[in-house]
């Protein structure tokens, strides 16, 4: 059987031994067939090497088969490019790209340029309304470097689902897209070196910080094409019902709808980020943390039926759990989305049953 290089195997090829993370865990059973989602995977648990069935171009240029002998002269060379750049990240890229470009020109003097902010937006609501699974994926294709613009390029798209799902009017799903992609405008006037400091922030640092959603709230006001919603979302996106929140403290009936769906999405996306003062954690970890949450600081309905709806979409990924191991999701049950049922090495495991263990790392 010809032992092949990860990087150069062709999809469509087939395992024909099983293949185990450096932990033990079985990843892909023997007779599995590899697409790209399934190559990734191999890459991510950093595995170099596989052995498949050997059939008519299954062999790469370069390998060897199980008696050492190069397969350069019955090759097939499958370069990098035969696993492009998935259409989503591409288009998310690119809007990142441009939002920062116009968040330069407020941080300017100028007003928020409301069309060309709707115009970086949209093509990426149409594409996460038709496959809502990517919001599960967001933090994957985050940078450290850029996240201030892809966490708000992501709270919008995540604020828009919401807006859809807890049945927001539909003439005002694109105001609460909007609501949490400016949802850090008021950043635009904080001095740079403190939003850069990669230590913690003085006591004074912090509350110069905590001025942003007021600053925010003002730059809305200043820009025609947003709704009151908009301005109060900017503004009460840090407030939490108890009225522990800042800049007002104000309590969950004083509220704005829109400030509670994005404040749900701003806390999501950035516990699943790496940041400079945070790892990222599980999206199963950080949809548990927001269910404690619901008690006394977000909005229960919103939260719980975010944490329904992302999970129902969660059937066949692969995910890492607390002991190192590796198994699919098979079925989630509505009264626990957060404790699927785990398919490990012919088994069955329930999460819900097994408190113990919990997913920290989704492979999707």
């Amino acid at each position: 059987m010809p032992i092949i290089e990860v990087k150069r195997t062709i999809a469509g090829a087939k395992l024909a031994e099983d293949v185990h993370t450096m932990l033990g865990g079985l990843l892909f059973s023997k007779g599995t067939t590899l697409y790209e989602k399934e190559l990734e995977f191999l890459e991510a648990f950093l595995i170099d090497r596989i052995v498949i069935e050997e059939t008519d171009g299954s062999r790469i240029a370069g390998t060897e088969d199980a008696k050492g002998e190069s397969t350069a002269n019955k090759a097939v060379l499958i370069g990098s490019e035969s696993r492009d750049k998935p259409q989503f990240q591409t288009s998310f890229e690119k809007a990142v790209s441009t939002f920062k470009n116009l968040v330069i020109r407020v941080q300017g003097g100028q007003n928020i340029p409301v069309m060309e902010v709707r115009e970086v937006i949209t093509p990426l609501l149409s594409e996460v309304q038709e496959k809502p699974e990517i919001l599960l994926s967001l933090h994957r294709i985050s940078r450290m470097e850029s996240y201030a613009y892809e966490h708000s390029i992501a709270v919008g798209l995540i604020s828009y689902m919401i807006a859809r799902w807890i049945q927001v009017p539909e003439k005002e799903w694109m105001q609460v897209a909007l609501a949490g992609t400016l949802l850090d405008i008021g950043k635009t006037k904080i001095d740079r070196r403190i939003l850069q400091k990669p230590g913690k922030l003085t006591t004074e640092e912090f509350e110069e910080v905590k001025k942003h959603p007021l600053y925010g709230y003002q730059l809305i006001k200043a820009s025609p094409g947003l709704s009151e919603g908009v301005a109060l979302a900017v503004l009460q996106h840090h407030e939490r019902e108890d009225g522990s929140g800042y800049p007002l403290g104000l309590t969950g009936s004083k509220l704005h709808l829109y400030s509670k769906v994005v404040a749900v999405a701003d806390v999501f996306h950035a516990m699943c980020s790496n940041r400079v003062y945070q790892k990222a954690k599980s999206t199963y970890i950080v949809a548990e943390q927001l269910l404690e949450d619901s008690f006394g600081k977000l909005d229960p309905q919103i939260v719980h039926t975010f944490v329904k709806r992302i999970t129902r979409f969660a059937a066949g990924t692969l995910v890492e759990l607390s002991d190192g191991t590796i198994g699919k999701i098979i079925f989630t049950d509505s009264n626990h989305p957060t404790r699927p049922m785990i398919e490990m090495n012919g088994s069955i495991i329930n999460l819900v049953e097994n408190r113990n263990l919990s997913i920290v790392k989704v492979w999707k």
